[in-house]
């Protein structure tokens, strides 16, 4: 220990410990893993406790021990109660001397000031008190602490605690500076990019792991505002799922009405552009009970406004897309994207050693129905024809009105003998259509459709070709028997 007979040595210890603290650290615990060593050193302590102090509910909270020059972070939890006197002691004279020990220690308050933009009135000039308490200790009994110990002691902790408010500010201003950097770049990755469902994924991911928080949803609305479309989630492994379309009425009602609020477990916040409701987000740290921030509010309040401009965006941009790719009256996709799907599905096919089989309709006698009953009963046998296969399929499977009442369906890893299944239920399925008697002239009207199917790469690995051998299938079922359907490679050669 160094000697206190030299009236010089204090303020000159003082001197070294300032200059040795002069420096930027990450965060207070790196502060006091540079303080509390030498700290120790100065002194000749034995051990070094440090505990932050939560005085509303009287806890004391051990998150570091030094001892032998080394710092080893802890993290217990003791309640105050019971050391009142040591409490009252700390907050009159700043120490309290432990005296029912068979070794000196004493305890020693200190007490900064951080910004409070982590508590719900934050701001950039607002502070907020904190409190910390060191005890420390000698384990020979004959080297009690002097009074020119204690003074020394005193402005050590001074020191430390100006240190802790430099520190604090700078941790504040850095991950601003961080988050603010983060939100920019998620921003321009979510608004230069056409392709929204990967998009939004990037977004989820990127603002759970920027804020920490457990969950993030985003509910999505249709392109009138109206009601719930989708909804994707990230779970707290960062994993995203969605849901479409099959959302339960009672969620669909609570999220329809939430309004933007903030609690210390959850973050609603809702999606608006132009006075219309283009989603939610829901934020939540339900799982591991960490405190939502009021910084992470504001940033995420402000970051929303991004999010909201990019789906209304990507909504109206699948609208297009809609609109261009899809039928109108069946909603079916239109011959030129079944084409492209057609020809992707086909190099898959080829790659991984798949099998892939195409079948080919028409509805039987539609020319008939649309002579006798008017062209508004055919779109509403060809919209009914097409509900039901659209009911029927697999969500792998690709339909498409290829024109008229022909109607090419793509069912990806479906060998012949499956298609021939499909071919049949579809059959079977469109018999069941019941089509309104005004619009038959009172009569019951029973629909069938006739089916052609080819299989790749059985029949053909070239897409054109194929789509022609599913056509010549059609032609010889259709010449055998209408509401049939035909197997291309089970047709007589001399019918191919």
């Amino acid at each position: 220990m160094f000697g206190f007979n030299d009236r010089h040595r204090p303020k000159l210890q003082l001197y070294h410990f300032h200059k040795r603290l002069n420096q930027t650290f990450q965060n207070t615990s790196a502060l006091l893993n540079q303080a509390l060593p030498f700290m120790q050193k100065i002194l000749g302590l034995d051990r070094i406790y440090f505990f932050n102090w939560e005085k509303n509910r009287e806890l004391l909270s051990l998150t570091m021990l030094c001892k032998d020059g080394y710092c080893m972070d802890m993290q217990e939890t003791i309640s105050s109660t019971g050391k009142q006197e040591i409490m009252a002691d700390l907050l009159a004279k700043g120490y309290s001397l432990k005296s029912d020990l068979s070794y000196p220690a004493i305890y020693v308050f200190l007490q900064w000031k951080a910004p409070a933009a982590y508590g719900k009135n934050g701001g950039n000039s607002a502070m907020q008190e904190k409190f910390g308490v060191l005890r420390l200790e000698r384990f020979n009994k004959s080297k009690k602490f002097s009074e020119k110990e204690i003074r020394l002691i005193k402005g050590l902790v001074s020191e430390i605690s100006h240190n802790m408010i430099n520190t604090e500010i700078d941790q504040d201003n850095s991950e601003r500076l961080r988050l603010a950097t983060t939100l920019n770049d998620l921003a321009a990755v979510f608004a230069s990019s056409m392709r929204f469902n990967d998009a939004i994924e990037v977004i989820l991911r990127g603002v759970q792991k920027t804020f920490k928080f457990d969950r993030v949803r985003m509910y999505l609305f249709d392109y009138e505002g109206a009601n719930i479309r989708a909804s994707l989630s990230t779970d707290i492994a960062g994993n995203v799922s969605r849901r479409d379309g099959n959302i339960d009425p009672a969620e669909i009602k609570n999220v329809s009405n939430m309004e933007e609020s903030f609690s210390s477990r959850v973050l609603n916040l809702p999606l608006n552009v132009q006075g219309k409701r283009v989603g939610i987000l829901i934020f939540d740290n339900l799982l591991s009970r960490r405190d939502i921030t009021y910084l992470d509010f504001l940033h995420v309040k402000q970051f929303s406004s991004q999010i909201a401009l990019a789906v209304d965006n990507a909504v109206l941009f699948e609208r297009v897309q809609d609109l261009y790719n899809y039928d109108e009256l069946t909603k079916l996709p239109v011959r030129r994207y079944f084409n492209e799907k057609l020809i992707e599905e086909i190099y898959r096919s080829e790659r991984f050693e798949l099998t892939m089989s195409v079948i080919i309709l028409d509805i039987d006698h539609f020319k008939t129905i649309n002579d006798t009953f008017g062209h508004s009963t055919g779109d509403i046998v060809l919209k009914s024809v097409s509900d039901t296969i659209l009911k029927s399929l697999r969500q792998t499977d690709f339909p498409c009105r290829y024109g008229g009442d022909e109607i090419m369906i793509m069912l990806p890893r479906t060998s012949g003998q499956e298609a021939k299944y499909t071919a049949r239920r579809l059959s079977e399925g469109i018999k069941k259509i019941k089509i309104p008697e005004q619009y038959t002239n009172g009569r019951e009207y029973i629909i069938s459709i006739t089916q052609g199917i080819a299989v790749y790469p059985q029949d053909s690995s070239d897409a054109i070709d194929l789509f022609n051998k599913a056509d010549r299938a059609l032609y010889y079922a259709k010449n055998k028997e209408r509401g049939t359907y035909a197997l291309y490679n089970e047709i007589p050669p001399e019918s191919k």
